[in-house]
């Protein structure tokens, strides 16, 4: 069996429903704005990721995206990649870095969330190509039934437009509420996405940190925000918004400079023409602003990296490298601090530290 055509035409959840209801084995590729693959054993799906393809794997791109491991880690994960032929899968598994259950459950997550996305596409083509039996060299980490993940995919298609106008901006942050939600009663992936709004990082960095799908973090902090155990902390809103709103006046300064540029070199050579006239350069915008702006988004990335270290470890990191290895701030921050002579300084005997610039 061969089923291609357009998705203008069939949509993705309406061609899964067909290879389910035949209950087909084989590979669905979609060819859009995102490319994906499906891969179907009697009717179920049990893979998302085609080895014998070369574009970027999908799993990869999961975990890199939702803060699955720190820098030195995928460093070691690309080390093993390149001096063996195990697949992706078996070298998570086979470095202590997931569990076969967790792997199987990751796995799940990634094959919702582009059956999700999928059912957005109306622009591009697919392809069906059957195979007789259980697909060739696939190893079954999972089986979905195909039904349960179309609902829920149309669940979170729904509820999608309530979540973004429930926390409409990556810079919102969070507080503890008036209530406190036990920590036996969450998940070991909801007490790690708690630790982090606890931390008071931006739901931005929450979402590339959660370790989950950008779903189920906004879904959990809605809720929770709506059960009073955590509140959108209104004080960090309003700085971000002081320091966009700096930001703009910079830009209208600088625009206005550069308009200004031509009429002002022009009139400068009418008047050298003339020979009687005294003239000076006009001031460049002030860029005091900017420098102070950004100094701040600098103290509150390392405050909020730090304090969720401290969070999860019980002290204080020692330095910064720790918290890039630790995945909890950039690696471009922490050079754009050594770029402007910044350094940390840890205080035990006080337990805090100080960034000073020397």
């Amino acid at each position: 069996m061969a089923l291609e055509g357009k998705l203008s035409d069939f949509n993705l959840a309406e061609i899964l429903q067909l290879i389910s209801n035949q209950q087909k084995s084989g590979y669905l590729k979609l060819v859009a704005a995102r490319n994906m693959v499906f891969i179907f054993d009697k009717g179920k799906l049990v893979g998302t990721r085609d080895r014998r393809n070369d574009a970027r794997d999908p799993l990869e791109s999961f975990l890199k995206a939702y803060g699955f491991f720190n820098i030195e880690q995928w460093k070691h994960v690309e080390f093993v990649s390149r001096n063996s032929t195990l697949d992706l899968t078996e070298i998570l598994v086979s470095e202590n870095l997931l569990t076969e259950e967790k792997l199987s459950s990751v796995l799940q997550s990634l094959a919702q969330e582009m059956t999700t996305s999928g059912m957005k596409l109306r622009k591009g083509s697919y392809h069906f190509k059957a195979t007789k039996g259980s697909p060739p060299g696939v190893r079954r980490l999972f089986s979905i039934d195909i039904q349960g993940l179309l609902m829920e995919a149309a669940r979170r298609l729904d509820e999608e437009k309530l979540l973004i106008e429930a926390l409409p901006s990556p810079s919102i942050c969070f507080i503890q509420g008036d209530k406190v939600i036990p920590q036996e009663a969450l998940s070991q992936t909801g007490q790690f996405i708690m630790s982090l709004a606890l931390a008071g990082l931006p739901l931005g960095r929450i979402i590339r940190q959660g370790r989950a799908e950008s779903f189920v973090v906004r879904n959990l902090l809605k809720t929770w925000c709506h059960e009073g155990f955590l509140q959108v902390d209104d004080s960090a809103e309003t700085s971000v918004d002081r320091s966009a709103e700096d930001t703009r006046k910079i830009k209208i300064q600088l625009g206005l400079g550069l308009r200004r540029a031509p009429l002002v070199f022009l009139a400068v050579l009418l008047l050298l023409g003339f020979g009687w006239l005294r003239w000076t350069t006009p001031p460049i915008a002030d860029m005091t602003v900017a420098d102070s702006v950004r100094a701040n988004q600098l103290r509150s990335e390392v405050r909020k990296a730090a304090t969720l270290f401290r969070y999860r470890q019980g002290q204080w990191p020692e330095s910064l490298e720790v918290l890039v290895n630790n995945g909890t701030l950039s690696l471009s921050t922490m050079k754009t601090l050594d770029q402007l002579d910044w350094h940390y300084n840890l205080d035990q005997a006080k337990d805090r530290f100080v960034l000073q610039q020397s």
